[in-house]
Formats: structure tokens, sequence, C-alpha cells
């Protein structure tokens, strides 16, 4: 994220910003309250988003106006094919087994995108694994948004959405896949030297770790 020139005006239901990133105005409207752009920078996984939770009652004008940007984004979702209910739940679970099991740093790494959960396991964080944006703390992957149990962003590009899709339906074969194609673990990101684990497409622990 760019450093953000901002400036904010509130009226009596929403607050309106400027914020300017890669030399890009935009203009947005937050009808968030404090607390809910508090909760959702806690809950995002970007050192970014954690900086500004932390000195959230000490923010500048800036600094104010990019938190509201971060969770707006964030909490903004498109709900489709609501009628297959929980249509991610394989995806959810697998996270849920990780965690059940003491692993940290959630992720998993599929064509093009990394996938992470929230702190509550209510929705995965989806970053782009080419593009990346600079901010205040360095270069950091693009977020492209977020998946519910029910429920994809309508931001997502086709190319995005058809790899998030193949992940819920198969999660262990769309992990194993990006591992034979990289070279590396689709679960710790590491890179696979075992023959076993080269042949298989992912490593023997983190399998392990989300129930494979």
């Amino acid at each position: 994220m760019n450093t953000a020139a901002a400036t904010a005006q509130s009226t009596a239901t929403a607050q309106k910003f400027t914020v300017t990133c890669k030399g890009e105005t935009i203009n947005f409207t937050s009808t968030l309250s404090d607390e809910k752009v508090l909760e959702t920078l806690r809950g995002l996984r970007s050192s970014f988003a954690n900086d500004l939770a932390r000195k959230f009652n000490k923010l500048s004008a800036s600094q104010y106006a990019w938190a509201h940007k971060l969770a707006v984004d964030a909490n903004t979702v498109a709900v489709v094919d609501v009628n297959q209910t929980s249509q991610f739940e394989a995806l959810f679970n697998a996270f849920e087994a990780a965690k059940g099991k003491g692993a940290k740093r959630l992720t998993l790494r599929f064509e093009g995108v990394n996938v992470k959960p929230n702190r509550d396991l209510s929705a995965l964080w989806v970053t782009s694994q080419t593009e990346f944006e600079q901010g205040d703390y360095g270069m950091q992957p693009k977020f492209l948004g977020k998946v519910t149990r029910n429920a994809i962003d309508s931001r997502f590009s086709d190319t995005v959405r058809e790899t998030i899709m193949g992940a819920a339906s198969d999660p262990l074969t769309a992990a194993i896949k990006y591992g034979k194609v990289s070279g590396s673990c689709s679960c710790c990101g590491k890179e696979l030297t075992v023959k076993e684990s080269i042949e298989r497409g992912i490593g023997p622990v983190c399998a392990r770790k989300f129930d494979w």
C-alpha cells in the first residue's frame, strides 16, 4: 500500500475519504464504525493493517483514511451461488484441521494466489502471487478479495475465481498441482527436495497437518 495523501469529510451516516495510491486519486465512502474498522484490521494479515490497528487511537488523517479503505475493501463481498450450501466447506475444513493441530501462519498456495484464513475462520483472504503493492512497510502481495463459506468476492477476475472454485471443490488436488508445477509445498511454501515429496507434490508433515 502506498503512502496515502488523504482527507476525510464526516456526515451523519458516513465518512467520505480521498486517498492517493500509485498516483491515482481514489474517492470512497465508508459507513463502517470505528469499532468495525478496528475489528477488521485486526483480522487482516498484512503488517500495514496490523500496524494501523495497534496505533488506531493515534492515527494521522492519512492513516485513518487508509484504515477505512482497507476495512471497506475487506468487507465488500458479493454472494454468488448461495443455493449451493457451504460450497467452500472443504477449504475451510482444511484450515480448521491445521489450526486444531497448532499450525501457525496458515496459508495455502494455489495457482497464482495465496489463501489465508482470518483469525476466527469466518473468511479467507486471497492475495496475488505476482502482483505487489508498495506500502509504508515495504512490498506486500496485492489483496484481491475474500471468500466466506457461501460467498465469493465479486472483485475476483475470471482466472482467480476459477482457481478458488477448483481449490474449494478439492483442496488437496489443487495443492498437489501447485506443488508439482512450482516445485514448492502449497502449505509452507518451502522447496520440495525429498524425492517422495516431489513425486507427491506436497510435504508429508504439511499433508498431515491439513488432514490430507
